[in-house]
């Protein structure tokens, strides 16, 4: 059984597509190595069948019955060690491959983690999509023919010494004959590797498109524009399809090749093989055995015309996965054991001049919604200030903090978060929702409402086991306001008005929802989304304009719950909408820079532009 995945994928080479796939054979070295053992034994032992039945052949005609009998026994002996070796060279090409295809999975996954919201802002979903379905596979296939071509070299080289020893002539024009006739692909394959490139980004830019399509399916219904899209997603398709034809006619140049060249071998050794033997230079067994031998060597040349198109594939598939894997986002990881508790103080944005004192509730009012989703983003640590400009912890610079530890401390809920399938009450609240699984598991409970039960019991557990290191981490532990027990996940979905929105559900709790939620409303999956951020319980919970998608009077709750709910502890929320600014305890507008800071209602009576500007839209 294969360990996977694997526990440490390793630190990949990637200055070209080519050291990144020989990293990548170097990695699982030892299982290359035997598979290409299993494989030269494998193709050898074919190679000297013929070989033994041209001896057994000429064993015949001389009548000796000694020699019959030894040459039918080597022809099983060699038979049985193919079908063994060639088994055991099966399973390490399999390895090999998924092997490989796991490895390169995880340092997608790792890179993609260490991205977090960077990665969708730089690359294409259908990009991103086309290396998880393709672009894998192409690397584990050049590693899985490996072991064949391998035996193909090994055989070739038995098979031409042999001819070469018995009979000059036959020996040359394999010796010769091969190597030119694999020489002669070689034209090919650079036509082939731009063809695959190009064919490559079509389908990449057809499954972006696709991708839209599907994710913004209501609201193109709503305009009427699914016709458009469905027309753009015909066009893109059209193009794959061209660039797939144009592949194709190469492809099929490089497959007629895996005939036509060893077939040509074949021909010119048959017919001088037959002209030394009516001149009786070899024997009628020996033309038995170099005419099997020649039709053999089909096997390793369709073997190494393969390798070099998987080979050529594999590069341009490494392109693309080492243009993943090379981007960084700058940002150290700092040591989590130097960390300690971490910093205490405000949380400043030197860019912006926004600065978020601990345990408060923070609204910000930008002038765009870009804006604020920017100062979040660079408080969360999704992007960098620009040159010049840091985001302080108190007087601790935020970039030189692990980031793991950051990560679990500070959590900012998206305008529009990308939202994952699965059962309810497990992506919520995916630990609360394990342990209340063990927890109904030992109490044999099976009645939904029991494991709902199951899961707030277990969250407030939690809360009460953790609760002096909650109580006295980051942000919490530097608030003067006593801060809130941690909610359960009834509280959570009370507090986001979303309670109402699980009980429609077919299943409640224990409903599957597909990718991104697409069955919800988006004002339902706001509201999930607002509770599943609030079970998380960070120190500082950054939201950027969480009611965006609900009505007044749902808003009015939400606001007056989640300053309720997160007391004591940092919350900052961008708005515009008066209804979440009047429940903060300072309300910062935001221009550029930080132009004026104070409560709602004094912003109201002193400043003529924050009043427009937040009741323009009147109170949702």
């Amino acid at each position: 059984m294969l360990a996977l995945p694997l526990s440490d994928p390793g630190v990949p080479e990637t200055r070209s597509p080519g050291r990144f796939l020989l990293w990548c054979a170097r990695s699982q070295a030892r299982v290359l190595a035997t598979g290409s053992t299993f494989g030269v034994v494998w193709m050898v032992s074919q190679a000297m069948i013929p070989l033994a039945l041209g001896a057994g052949l000429g064993a015949i005609l001389h009548r000796s019955k000694h020699e019959i009998v030894l040459w039918s026994l080597v022809v099983l002996a060699l038979g049985l060690l193919q079908a063994v070796a060639g088994v055991l060279r099966h399973r390490r090409a399999i390895a090999s491959f998924l092997i490989c295809a796991s490895r390169v999975q995880q340092l997608i996954a790792r890179t993609a983690t260490a991205l977090g919201g960077d990665l969708a802002r730089r690359v294409a979903t259908g990009e991103v999509a086309n290396i998880g379905a393709s672009d894998i596979e192409r690397v584990g296939e050049a590693l899985d023919v490996v072991a064949r071509f391998a035996g193909g070299v090994v055989s070739y080289t038995v098979v031409a010494i042999v001819l070469l020893v018995v009979s000059p002539p036959l020996g040359a024009i394999v010796v010769l004959g091969v190597p030119l006739a694999v020489l002669a692909v070689v034209p090919v394959l650079r036509p082939l590797e731009r063809r695959q490139t190009a064919e490559r980004d079509r389908r990449s830019e057809a499954s972006s498109i696709a991708s839209d399509t599907v994710t913004g399916l209501r609201v193109l219904r709503g305009l009427g524009g699914e016709q458009v899209f469905a027309r753009r997603y015909d066009r893109a398709s059209g193009k794959v399809a061209a660039a797939s034809v144009r592949t194709a006619n190469l492809q099929a140049l490089l497959d007629g090749a895996q005939v036509l060249l060893p077939g040509a071998i074949v021909v010119a050794v048959t017919w001088v093989g037959a002209h030394l033997a009516v001149d009786r230079s070899i024997s009628a067994g020996e033309l038995v055995a170099f005419y099997a031998s020649a039709a053999f060597l089909v096997i390793p040349m369709q073997t190494f015309v393969e390798a070099a198109s998987k080979w050529t594939a594999a590069v341009v598939a490494a392109r693309r996965i080492v243009a993943i894997l090379t981007m960084e986002r700058h940002m150290p990881a700092g040591d989590v054991a130097a960390c300690g508790e971490g910093p205490s103080g405000d949380l400043v944005d030197e860019e912006t001049g926004v600065r978020i004192a601990p345990g408060t509730m923070t609204a910000v009012v930008p002038s765009t919604p870009e804006e604020g989703t920017e100062l979040l983003e660079r408080l969360g640590r999704w992007t960098s200030p620009g040159p010049g400009f840091q985001v302080r912890w108190g007087d601790v610079p935020v970039v030189t903090l692990p980031l793991e530890w950051y990560r679990a401390h500070v959590v900012m809920l998206e305008r529009s978060p990308f939202h994952l399938r699965g059962i309810v009450r497990e992506v919520l609240a995916p630990v609360d929702a394990t342990d209340a699984t063990d927890a109904v598991d030992d109490a044999d409970a099976t009645d939904p409402t029991d494991a709902a039960d199951a899961t707030d019991a277990t969250a407030a557990t939690d809360a009460t086991d953790a609760g002096s290191d909650l109580g006295t981490g980051a942000a919490g532990r530097r608030s003067s306001t006593a801060r809130s027990p941690r909610l359960t996940m009834t509280e959570a979905l009370d507090a986001a008005q979303a309670s109402e929105v699980v009980t429609s559900l077919p299943a409640e709790l224990d409903t599957h929802l597909p990718e991104q939620w697409r069955t919800l409303s988006g004002g339902q999956r706001q509201r999930l989304s607002l509770s599943q951020a609030l079970l998380a319980d960070p120190d500082v919970l950054l939201l950027d304009d969480p009611t965006s998608a609900v009505d007044a009077h749902t808003e009015a709750a939400i606001a007056e719950a989640l300053a309720s709910v997160r007391r004591g502890r940092t919350t900052v929320v961008t708005t515009t909408s008066p209804l979440v600014a009047e429940q903060a305890d300072l309300v910062v507008v935001l221009e550029g820079r930080a132009r004026t800071a104070g409560r709602h209602e004094q912003l109201l009576e002193a400043d003529p532009a924050y009043e427009a500007q937040v009741l323009r839209g009147g109170a949702r």
